[in-house]
């Protein structure tokens, strides 16, 4: 569910960066799909590095695609324009250190993120780095909600306040059934935490829910 979400906010005739590739799923699909003309996908480790490569030799795909073994986007050299990176599969903390570590040499305009997790994390970061919104959708899959966010410094929606960083100024302005079966399903869970009042960030963040009981 994930990766077509993901895949269906690519447009036709782009180059794409996938961090955290593994068995290169979004460059398969975006490949045989001619989606994409180009991706490349970056591992961290070599064992999953090695699953991209032997994927992309299945579909006879290895020509339309470059595999790095590399730290996130840090240090990395492309010349070319990047029409989107994705950044799925990990923590929102883990996405903010590679957006963080960047390459300031790397021309992207477009970010798709989907963290598993400190999605509030992340949008605080966006914001503090002029980062926009473009669009985000609420994912639901095997019985876990996902936050997609697509972000640009160019284009989008501004991050201006609080409710941005926990909502999203694109989910707030687009309400959807699933956004606030989510924001219910957190509210619920941060209710039953009997640590709460001990916590000031999850008190905090139980009144700024409380709008959706």
């Amino acid at each position: 569910m994930r990766i077509n979400q993901i895949i269906r906010l690519i447009k036709p005739n782009s180059i794409v960066i996938d961090v955290g590739s593994d068995h290169a799923k979004v460059a398969i699909k975006l490949l045989t799909n001619k989606i994409a003309t180009f991706v490349y996908n970056i591992e961290i480790n070599q064992g999953p590095l090695d699953n991209t490569i032997n994927s992309l030799e299945k579909y006879g795909l290895l020509d339309n695609a470059k595999n790095i073994l590399n730290d996130g986007l840090k240090n990395l050299t492309i010349k070319e324009k990047i029409n989107y990176c994705v950044i799925a599969g990990m923590g929102g903390k883990n996405i903010i250190d590679i957006l963080t570590n960047k390459s300031k040499d790397l021309n992207i305009e477009n970010f798709i993120l989907v963290p598993n997790n400190n999605a509030q994390l992340l949008r605080k970061f966006l914001k503090d780095n002029k980062f926009k919104v473009v669009y985000e959708e609420i994912i639901s899959e095997s019985g876990h909600y996902y936050e997609l966010i697509q972000t640009s410094l160019k284009k989008g929606l501004k991050i201006k306040t609080t409710e941005d960083e926990y909502f999203g100024p694109y989910n707030l302005k687009n309400e959807t059934k699933l956004f606030v079966e989510y924001q219910k399903d957190k509210l619920e869970h941060l209710s039953k935490n009997k640590n709460l009042t001990r916590n000031k960030n999850k008190l905090a963040e139980l009144k700024i829910l409380a709008r959706y009981k």
